[in-house]
C-alpha cells in the first residue's frame, strides 16, 4: 500500500485514469483508510473539474490591452520584445 506522499504524487494520474490496475488498487486501498488523502484527491478532482468548466484547459492569448501593457513594460525596462 502506498504512503500519503506516494498518493499525493500519483493523484493526478489517478484522477485522469492514467494508472495501471495495481497502482490504482493500492491508492484506492489507501484512500479507504486515510481521510486526509481522500480529501486531497477529492479537492484535486473538484479543482480539475472547475478548471475545465472555466475553460482553463485552453491556453487563451492575452488581450490586446494586456499585450500592449507588457510591451510597454519591456521597453521601459530596457528588455527587447
Amino acid at each position: 500500500m502506498f504512503r500519503c506522499s506516494e498518493v499525493a504524487e500519483r493523484a493526478s494520474l489517478l484522477i485522469d485514469g492514467e494508472l495501471g490496475l495495481w497502482p490504482r488498487l493500492n491508492i484506492r486501498l489507501h484512500l479507504a483508510m486515510c481521510r486526509g488523502c481522500r480529501a486531497f484527491v477529492e479537492q484535486m478532482r473538484i479543482t480539475r473539474d472547475l478548471a475545465v468548466l472555466a475553460g482553463a484547459a485552453e491556453d487563451p492569448l492575452p488581450s490586446a490591452e494586456i499585450q500592449a501593457a507588457l510591451a510597454k513594460r519591456r521597453i521601459q525596462s530596457g528588455r527587447p520584445s
